[in-house]
Parts: structure tokens; sequence; C-alpha cells
């Protein structure tokens, strides 16, 4: 079974797994979150990979975020709402809003290096929103 890891991992963590329907509820109710995109290992390779990488960012990072990996059948629907284009994906929201993505499996020193740096943004439009208005 292609998932087998990933499923091991999300239920040895006790990972939220997240749904087309809860998917809003979860990251709106969270101060910051760090979405996890997997897709298809079968198509990308790195994907077990990153699965492996998440709880040592947790370890690395406790307390900072609420982690939560998109269900199989979701993903396609809601990546498209960050316009991934290179998978696996790590998103990191703030309240809800986008802030920054890290796309495919990267050294260990540039995580611990971009996510400071991405905790310290503020939330803007995620890349597949084009021209960013704010209607107020």
């Amino acid at each position: 079974m292609p998932r087998s890891l990933i499923n091991k991992i999300i239920e040895d963590q006790a990972l939220t797994r997240l749904t087309e329907e809860i998917y809003q509820d979860f990251v709106d109710s969270k101060p910051v979150s760090m979405i996890v995109f997997i897709g298809d290992p079968k198509r990308y390779q790195e994907a077990n990979d990153l699965i492996v990488v998440v709880p040592e960012l947790i370890k690395a990072f406790p307390g900072v975020f609420s982690v939560g990996v998109v269900d199989e059948e979701s993903e396609r629907t809601l990546a498209q709402k960050y316009g991934i284009t290179m998978w696996p994906a790590l998103v990191f929201l703030k309240n809800g809003r986008y802030v920054d993505m890290i796309a495919r499996i990267q050294d260990w020193s540039e995580y611990m290096n971009e996510i400071p740096k991405i905790l310290d943004k503020v939330p803007t439009f995620a890349p597949s929103i084009g021209i960013g208005i704010e209607v107020k």
C-alpha cells in the first residue's frame, strides 16, 4: 500500500487528517498552522520523505504551530486555493490566512532557516489569488 507510511505517521503522531469538510474550521481556529499536502507517493517520490520530516519539525518548533495533513481525497481541491504546483508542500497559515509555503523536500538547514522567517511574516494573498485587493 503506497500510503502506508504516511498513514502510520499520521496515526502515531496523532496528526489531524483534514478533509474538505473540516479544513476551514481547523485553519480558522488555529493562530498558526502548518498544513501538509503530501500528494501521491507513487507520483511524487518525496512524499514519504516529507511525512517523515513532519514529526521532526514539530519537535524543532514545539507548540509553535498546529499541524494538519490534508486527506488524499481533498488534496487537489484544497491545493488549488494556494496555487500548489510542486508536491509535496507545507503551507503556513495564520488564523486561516495564507502566509507562505515550502514546496518539495528540503535540507534540514533550509527548514531551520526558512520557517522562522515565515513565522515572522504577515498573512498575504495565496499565489493562486492573482492580483491582491482587499475589500473593506
